[in-house]
């Protein structure tokens, strides 16, 4: 139990890390009555975890680069797609990143597409996005 607490002292974790930390120590029986005791006191929530990890990564990255990130942590499908549901839209946040990062990708659209894919924004919100930064970037040139 002490080492659980300290370990949740240390770094938020879900559930799933810590029972894999817990089972190098302990067997099995012990782990989940620790990780029961845990959640009955609100020490260990998934929920909470997500919605944390959404809110402090979601300016860096998109919503297939989180729903992939919590997923690879343990976290239930359910608990991801609400902890999702509440951050900023897909498009805005896109854009956002463009604007941010320009000097990546030089307003050349391919560059643009790959950037953002590769921090975890669907094809559309990527083309939609670097479409969109073209319009505005355009704009500012001629106005």
């Amino acid at each position: 139990m002490q080492y659980a607490l300290r370990s949740l002292g240390r770094k938020m974790q879900t559930r799933r890390e810590l029972l894999e930390k817990l089972l190098k120590r302990t067997s099995p029986e012990v782990a989940e009555r620790v990780l029961g005791r845990l959640e009955e006191w609100g020490y260990l929530d998934d929920r909470q975890y997500a919605e944390a990890f959404v809110r402090s990564r979601r300016e860096r990255w998109g919503p297939l680069r989180l729903r992939a990130e919590l997923a690879r942590r343990g976290v239930k499908d359910e608990i991801i797609r609400a902890a999702l549901e509440d951050a900023t839209d897909e498009g805005q946040g896109a854009l956002a990143l463009l604007k941010k990062h320009a000097w990546r990708h030089k307003g050349e659209r391919a560059r643009m597409v790959r950037f953002l894919q590769g921090r975890g924004y669907s094809l559309g919100a990527a083309l939609d996005a670097a479409d969109e930064y073209a319009r505005l970037h355009a704009s500012e040139e001629n106005g």
